[in-house]
């Protein structure tokens, strides 16, 4: 019987995967056999994880564009199969949240939330999901946060992003369901990556974080590379519009 976590064959985009979570998910599909494109905006950064999974013993190219510019988004998604012949795989992993109090939000950092964590997904998935259902096969996974179900202040953009996501997701997996492609996400914990150096770096709030999650501990990037292969790959092929929560057991305790 063959190995149903294989992606031996497969060509995986992660957005935002020069570092932290996208990183860790990229070098998990790559060591489950995938070929991995890395995006981001700094091709330095993207270079230094292209290595990291090729010393591994992985495949990895770079395609270095935002997300937030469709034009880009679309030219590298027709690279990616003009180069490689198909692409099964999408995570959409890239964000930029602003923060801030509520009242305190401009329309510009409202605006460039909602891009980021939210259009740009629908976008790069509608482009994406074209030739996955031309193939008959495809894989989408959303990374949302707990924060799409749990909100805690300054933080309100982000939060209604990510709880669109999750519709998104639910939407596009009814749509897709027939055609051989499944669309999922991933809601991610409190996880110990650049994007919140500050908010750890204050030891009230770290440990505030810490004990609310039964775990006791931050999630790090390899805590979703399992969560991330099981969804790109065969073993989930009977399972759509779902929402995979990773949070050391946040959301389920009082």
């Amino acid at each position: 019987m063959s190995n149903p976590f294989s992606l031996q064959g497969r060509v995986a985009l992660i957005t935002g995967s020069s570092r932290g979570l996208g990183a860790g998910m990229a070098l998990g599909l790559a060591q489950a056999g995938a070929h991995v494109v890395l995006n981001g905006r700094n091709r330095e950064l993207l270079q230094a994880r292209q290595k990291e999974i090729t010393d591994a013993g992985g495949q990895a190219s770079i395609a270095a564009f935002d997300v937030c510019q469709r034009t880009d988004a679309d030219a590298a998604i027709d690279a990616i199969t003009d180069t490689h012949g198909h692409l099964d795989i999408l995570i959409n992993n890239a964000v930029s949240s602003a923060s801030g109090d509520f009242l305190d939000t401009s329309d510009e950092d409202w605006r460039r939330t909602l891009d980021s964590a939210l259009d740009a997904c629908f976008r790069l998935s509608r482009k994406a999901a074209a030739g996955m259902v031309a193939r008959g096969w495809g894989r989408i996974v959303m990374i949302s946060s707990v924060n799409a179900r749990i909100s805690r202040g300054t933080n309100t953009a982000y939060i209604t992003a990510k709880a669109g996501l999750e519709g998104l997701t639910r939407g596009m997996a009814v749509e897709l369901a027939a055609k051989g492609v499944t669309v999922n996400a991933i809601a991610p914990g409190y996880m110990a990556t650049d994007i919140n150096t500050t908010f750890r770096a204050d030891p009230a709030r770290y440990e505030w974080i810490r004990n609310r999650t039964p775990m006791k501990r931050w999630g790090t990037p390899q805590d979703l590379a399992g969560a991330a292969v099981f969804l790109a790959s065969d073993a989930s092929a009977f399972i759509t519009g779902q929402t995979l929560v990773a949070d050391g057991g946040m959301t389920i305790a009082i």
